[in-house]
């Protein structure tokens, strides 16, 4: 018996979380990156312990591939963890901001993340019920 696959089809607001995530993730290594170099950061504060911010950053990472490799997967958990680390990036670009920092474009990606962890269509989708389909007048 032929063994059947069924190909599951993702909105175009999965692709575009995950490709931001894992951008994000890479801009916030990159800071890193700057910091050790003792430029100013953009992404995190300098937190003047190299072994704190590689510690903070790492564990990013982690969390950052795991969720991107669960929202590919569709797996609700994803969708729940996505939302809430990229409310935390919020939060500390928030912080950032209010302590003399310039985080625009991470601010900005966070906003577009949770836009497209909001649509209707990416909700659906990870909740496994049918995206509804908008009525023509």
């Amino acid at each position: 018996m032929p063994a059947t696959s069924t190909k599951i089809k993702r909105p175009f607001g999965v692709y575009a979380i995950i490709a931001l995530l894992a951008f994000r993730a890479l801009a916030v290594y990159l800071d890193l990156v700057r910091v050790r170099e003792h430029l100013s950061p953009i992404m995190i504060p300098d937190l003047h312990n190299d072994a704190y911010n590689l510690a903070l950053v790492g564990v990013i990472l982690v969390v950052a591939a795991a969720i991107c490799t669960g929202l590919f997967l569709l797996k609700r958990w994803a969708w729940i963890a996505a939302m809430i680390l990229i409310g935390a990036f919020l939060l500390a670009a928030i912080v950032y901001y209010l302590s003399g920092g310039k985080p625009y474009v991470p601010m900005l990606l966070d906003v577009i993340s949770v836009f497209y962890l909001n649509q209707r269509s990416v909700q659906a989708t990870f909740e496994g019920r049918a995206v509804p389909r908008e009525v023509a007048p």
